[in-house]
């Protein structure tokens, strides 16, 4: 009910309703109607302001045309019963909408009160006029104060969410140089051992090798898989504390998601280069930057993640890997080319059938919800994968920087 109907829970209108609500039943029970018309008359000045709450500027547009078109109809309405209601109607658009609509009510009424329709001889024009002037200034008064509290409260919630990321990119940083270093060397250190047991002389001569040695081989090249993974998992953490600072505000020009993959790319090629992988990547712009939804941009730096850390469990230790990423105005293009380590490289296979192929089928299932593809093939040892996402949703919604920033 809150979420439907919040104006519903809104106190100072609830409450100042209900105020004027008994205020016009004190009203109508001093001085009862005495024809039908009169009993509708006040019936809808009721109805209207019951309702009010649910719709304010529309029920109190309502009340003031029942009021001042209630003496076409009956003359109960020159009781005075309709004074409370008309008040709060005019208090409620002054409230509700701005300066200017409120000083536009206040001119309509004193050309009212002096012009179209003078009060009787026992009524103070001045005192009419200040009452109505006053009703107006506590509606404005009351709408700054709330907009005044709200922004202060809105402020005070971005500064903490704002110490909240700081505090988890730190954690993050934290992390990042504890851990990752050690393990970038421990992986080479591994990877060396492994080629050195592969250019060994007696298997660079094409001897056999000692079967002390082929086994000294394979726990480190378990070793390195175990380091591996180890990494691309404190990787992930790190993805996950930093994710509220990598989501894509709403942008027209798709500059924020040119910048997102760009962050996404530098940071692979560190860490592939800490590895000992040679790696190129570029990225280029055909025509335009797409402006990206925030779904299809989380997709879209999720895929990249998920390729740089395939590449480190399974591209051939210290080879060249290529990477390409290119942003059209409508689409945006993926390609990625390397080496597969030995012992997956001497079958041919396509998508599915690679080590990692569970977070690729995924993703080429997410990418076929967007009418994108993802294609990988493994041919002659070379790994090859393309993906298209099509980008034609715009999201022009606050983005995070912008909320925090505001």
């Amino acid at each position: 009910m809150r979420t439907l109907h919040p104006n519903l829970w809104h106190p100072i209108r609830f409450t100042i309703m209900l105020i004027v609500l008994v205020w016009t039943a004190y009203g109508v029970c001093y001085e009862p109607p005495t024809d039908i018309s009169g009993v509708v008359w006040i019936a809808m000045l009721v109805a209207a302001l019951v309702v009010s709450p649910l719709f304010p500027k529309s029920m109190s547009v309502a009340i003031i045309v029942i009021a001042y078109a209630g003496d076409l109809f009956t003359s109960y309405a020159s009781s005075g019963n309709s004074l409370p209601t008309h008040l709060y109607a005019y208090g409620m658009l002054a409230y509700s909408t701005n300066v200017i609509i409120a000083a536009a009510l206040f001119t309509y009424y004193i050309a009212t009160i002096l012009l179209i329709s003078p009060p009787g001889p026992g009524t103070n024009p001045v005192s009419m006029i200040s009452m109505y002037a006053m009703v107006l200034l506590l509606g404005r008064a009351l709408s700054w104060s709330e907009k005044t509290t709200r922004k202060r409260f809105e402020a005070a919630q971005n500064k903490n969410r704002l110490q909240e990321l700081e505090s988890r990119a730190r954690i993050a940083d934290a992390i990042h140089d504890a851990v990752t270093g050690d393990l970038s060397a421990a992986a080479f250190v591994a990877q060396r051992h492994v080629g050195g047991v592969s250019g060994s002389p007696s298997a660079t001569a094409g001897g056999p090798v000692s079967a002390a040695d082929a086994a000294d081989a394979e726990d480190w090249r378990q070793i390195n898989e175990y380091i591996l993974f180890a990494l691309t998992n404190v990787h992930r953490v790190i993805d996950e504390l930093n994710m509220d600072a990598t989501v894509l505000p709403g942008d027209a020009d798709g500059e924020a998601l040119a910048n997102l993959l760009r962050a996404t790319m530098n940071d692979g090629d560190r860490r592939l280069r800490k590895l000992g992988f040679e790696i190129t990547s570029i990225r280029h712009c055909a025509g335009g930057k797409p402006s990206a939804s925030r779904e299809t941009a989380e997709l879209v730096n999720n895929l990249l993640r998920e390729i740089y850390a395939n590449i480190a469990r399974h591209a051939a230790p210290g080879s060249k890997v290529d990477l390409s990423v290119i942003l059209r105005p409508n689409a945006i293009e993926i390609t990625q080319i390397n080496p597969m380590k030995e012992g997956i490289a001497g079958a041919d296979g396509h998508d599915n059938e690679l080590p990692g192929g569970h977070g690729l089928a995924s993703f080429k299932k997410q990418l076929e919800s967007y009418q994108g593809t993802l294609t990988a093939s493994a041919q002659d040892g070379s790994w090859t994968l393309f993906a298209y996402i099509p980008v034609t949703v715009i999201d022009d919604s606050p983005g995070l920087f912008e909320q925090v920033q505001a």
